[in-house]
């Protein structure tokens, strides 16, 4: 990667991936800090699984119930919106803390609205870019969206386990409040392009202009093949991947490997690792070598084959600790590379090729598709460890996400929309699926 590569992408985008990180980072801490809390006061570990389930199912259902919202009205007032309900939220936690008030239903409804809040921002983030940033420099844009997600990936629990030894849960809490407030000034600063808003979406009800243009949303994935197919690609990958990090490999080490909690830190921090070396530069030089089509079916397989060598491997090297991590970490790594290979090429084309009144709605609608699953990749993953072994359940779960991936590589229109160029892919999907879009 050139070093100038990154330079240049404008500084309202700067602005918005320094709020994103920040909030990130904050809202790790902040969660840290709730566990630590919610477990001291109740020592009930279900008790907090419940309020992490409270906030996912928020954050997922949010996509496709607000995913019209930023089609509609004016983005850069919701993003600032969605960062003034966050900030709110960690205020009112920060300030139960400081109070000592452990109310449960206060704690869930606060952690719902963040949630939410998530769920709405994160595709606006998205949609905003290609009005902030020149067309040929997309790629680059959503690079560095990646580099800023792997990175508070990484420094987020890195950061919780040195601040809530010397501040506690209490200055975690506060200092995760003043992050998130930060990042709210700098959203404010940032200035976008006038907003055009949609004819007509003024003059319907809220609830029929919800129905409508959430319909719409859904209806323009799944008659945009290309879109469509990389959902349930991205489908397979959330319902294999999450339960390897939730589930299967906190089973292995504590099975295995209880006195050696170093290896969930380690193992984790590989995958973060190789999420930002391949953002850095390894999916770039790698696009410019072998193409995007490649790279993004070579990704997804990298990602199924290191699951499925993860699990193979670990059925073979447990008995020590140093055998185990020299095995999963490099699988792991690749892993990790091979997910930013798909996630950077398949975010550049779906900005691109998509008519900016339905961006979105689209960002939001897959979203939801891929991400509904997690839940019940959770579910499925204990219960094939449990009738498999936690081995052979992971190396299922990989072989999975393979035998998903060749099917797609034989579709025409997938292949055909990957390979064309940035400038020629803009809003290419209104070109190719007309009805898929009717205004």
């Amino acid at each position: 990667m050139s070093g100038s590569s990154l330079n240049g992408l404008g500084r309202d985008f700067y602005l918005i991936q320094w709020a994103a990180f920040l909030n990130a980072v904050g809202t790790r801490c902040g969660q840290f800090a709730i566990a630590w809390w919610v477990l001291g006061k109740t020592a009930n570990p279900l008790t907090f699984a419940g309020f992490v389930a409270v906030a996912t199912l928020a954050d997922v259902l949010s996509r496709a119930l607000f995913g019209w919202l930023g089609d509609h009205y004016d983005r850069h007032r919701l993003l600032v919106g969605c960062y003034v309900l966050s900030a709110a939220t960690t205020l009112v936690l920060a300030g139960l803390g400081t109070l000592d008030l452990y109310l449960p239903w206060l704690i869930a409804g606060c952690l719902a609205v963040s949630g939410v809040a998530i769920g709405i921002r994160d595709p606006l983030q998205m949609s905003l870019t290609p009005a902030l940033v020149a067309t040929h420099r997309v790629s680059d844009a959503v690079r560095l969206r990646s580099i800023v997600g792997s990175s508070s990936a990484l420094m987020g629990p890195l950061a919780a386990g040195i601040l809530l030894g010397p501040l506690g849960v209490l200055g975690t809490l506060w200092l995760n409040a003043a992050a998130v407030l930060v990042a709210l000034v700098l959203i404010g600063m940032v200035r976008t392009p006038a907003a055009n808003p949609v004819g007509g979406a003024r003059q319907l009800s809220y609830l029929t202009a919800w129905y409508t243009r959430t319909r719409e949303g859904f209806t323009a994935l799944y008659r945009v093949k290309p879109e469509w197919n990389l959902s349930l690609l991205a489908f397979i990958v959330n319902f294999s991947l999450y339960p390897l990090f939730a589930v299967l490999f906190p089973v292995l080490i504590n099975r295995y490997f209880p006195q050696d909690l170093w290896l969930i830190a380690v193992t984790e921090g590989a995958f973060a690792v190789g999420l930002l070396l391949g953002s850095l530069f390894l999916v770039k030089r790698a696009n410019g070598r072998w193409g995007r089509p490649g790279v993004v079916f070579a990704g997804f397989l990298l990602v199924g084959l290191a699951m499925l060598g993860c699990g193979l491997f670990s059925q073979f090297f447990h008995a020590r600790p140093g055998w185990f991590a020299s095995v999963t970490v490099p699988l792991l790594f690749i892993g990790g590379v091979g997910l930013v290979m798909v996630t950077v090429n398949t975010s550049t084309v779906r900005m691109l090729a998509t008519p900016d009144n339905y961006r979105n709605r689209i960002g939001s609608a897959t979203s939801f598709v891929s991400g509904m699953v997690i839940p019940f990749g959770a579910l499925v993953g204990g219960a094939f460890s449990g009738a498999l072994g936690v081995s052979y359940a992971m190396a299922a779960l990989g072989l999975l996400i393979v035998l998903a991936v060749v099917p797609c590589m034989f579709s025409a229109a997938l292949v055909r929309v990957l390979g064309m160029s940035d400038d020629q892919i803009k809003n290419v999907y209104k070109d190719f699926y007309p009805d898929a879009f009717p205004d």
